[in-house]
């Protein structure tokens, strides 16, 4: 039998309910900021591998003549084709990528293309990903994650 039928018991277990919904809540947004940051630099990596396929006849020549070299890489085609792969929208120096509402999910700041090491097939690309972070549908701050994609051929014989 309860003795004290107030329901001053029942708030030390509201209070924590409360708690763990928040930490909860928050471990939540954590790992899904964590899931676009890897969906974003996996999506980088595959359009970078899709561009040197493009400009394989080039680097191919280039590595049959044993000097490994290639001349430049066009980062606008690079964007051009990262904007495509990834449904971005210009809007001055970043790239959007938006929800069926046409609410920023996250967008990313221009990418720069280049070589990793002078004279040799090893590309890399960074950018800065920003990831809007929201609470109960209140924008509560934005995350900025430095992302840096390394792609590298070597000859095989």
């Amino acid at each position: 039998m309860i003795k004290n039928k107030r329901g001053e018991g029942y708030i030390w277990i509201c209070v924590l309910v409360l708690v763990i919904c928040m930490l909860l809540s928050i471990f939540i947004t954590f790992a899904s900021a964590v899931n676009v940051v890897r969906v974003v630099e996996k999506n980088s990596k595959t359009v970078l591998e899709n561009l040197l396929m493009k400009n394989s006849i080039k680097i191919y020549n280039s590595i049959k003549q044993g000097n490994n070299d290639a001349d430049s890489i066009d980062p606008d085609e690079y964007i051009s084709d990262l904007s495509s792969f990834c449904t971005f929208e210009k809007s001055g120096n970043y790239y959007y990528h938006k929800d069926e509402n046409g609410t920023a999910e996250y967008y990313i700041s221009k990418p720069s293309v280049g070589f990793s090491e002078t004279g040799k097939l090893k590309l890399t690309v960074s950018f800065d990903l920003y990831v809007p972070i929201y609470f109960d549908q209140v924008k509560i701050g934005t995350a900025k994650i430095p992302v840096k994609v390394n792609v590298d051929l070597n000859e095989k014989f």
